[in-house]
């Protein structure tokens, strides 16, 4: 995505506009929380998207386009910000007309999107917000992790001592336990939160459950503590990502043997 087109979606259609955090100047290398997991599961794809620079492969699709639109609703109902289907509807037309991605149907976006975010202000934001908790929305949060490494990003929702992330989803998700993908992400805006002084505890998935032919949306509640085990695996792994990353700009002929590929061999 080029900068003519980021710059029409920041004017024409702001919902769809992703900020970054401000990050110091002697920031050389910023991890993002939403990438974590690519670092171990397509490490070759991290390393061209976040060291090389190249874009993203995946620039979005049906649902990340709902999850986006839901989670603008969400702060708007946090922040008592108003906020109008037709405004959003309006934003949505725009959007697909600058980006022409064939795989966001914007029917369907417009058929699920009142229906996800409905079931998850009705059935989590407004009851939790009643309850009187200190709440952080949006939060854009940064934390050094080594020098001149830092991790950063926006964190959906503080509530009292829980870091809470909103996910839409096709197909009802594992109840249980929050996948490694998304706990990581949480682990590290927990991370980013404690480093400023924050007491926080626990992590939260909140998802937003598409409706089915037979099944209606749902919002469904995953709960985790930040026991000893989580607690290292955050700091191992951002330390692990850190060092990486100095190692290879310090030696970049070492590139094929940290990110698993023959074909950033020198």
């Amino acid at each position: 995505m080029n900068n003519d087109v980021k710059q029409r979606i920041k004017e024409e259609c702001p919902i769809f506009d992703y900020e970054k955090p401000a990050f110091p100047d002697d920031c050389i290398f910023n991890i993002s929380p939403s990438q974590i997991d690519k670092f171990f599961s397509y490490p070759s794809v991290w390393y061209r998207e976040n060291l090389l620079g190249q874009e993203q492969s995946f620039q979005g699709n049906t649902a990340s386009v709902t999850g986006t639109i839901a989670h603008h609703i969400y702060k708007c109902v946090t922040q008592k910000i108003p906020v109008t289907r037709e405004d959003i509807n309006a934003q949505l037309m725009r959007y697909v007309q600058i980006v022409q991605n064939p795989d966001i149907d914007v029917n369907q976006v417009m058929i699920d999107y009142p229906l996800v975010s409905a079931e998850v202000v009705n059935n989590y934001i407004i009851p939790q917000d009643a309850k009187g908790m200190q709440v952080r929305c949006e939060d854009m949060i940064i934390a050094e992790v080594l020098k001149g490494i830092y991790v950063g990003g926006s964190c959906d929702r503080l509530e009292g001592d829980t870091v809470v992330d909103y996910k839409n989803v096709g197909k009802l998700p594992n109840q249980d336990v929050i996948p490694f993908n998304y706990k990581i992400q949480l682990l590290a805006y927990a991370y980013i939160y404690r480093k400023k002084g924050f007491e926080v505890n626990n992590i939260k998935l909140v998802y937003g459950v598409k409706p089915t032919k037979t099944i209606p949306a749902r919002c469904i509640c995953v709960n985790e503590p930040i026991d000893y085990v989580a607690d290292k695996l955050i700091n191992d792994t951002l330390q692990l990502i850190a060092e990486s990353v100095l190692m290879v700009k310090e030696n970049p002929r070492l590139a094929y043997l940290i990110f698993k590929n023959l074909d950033f061999k020198e």
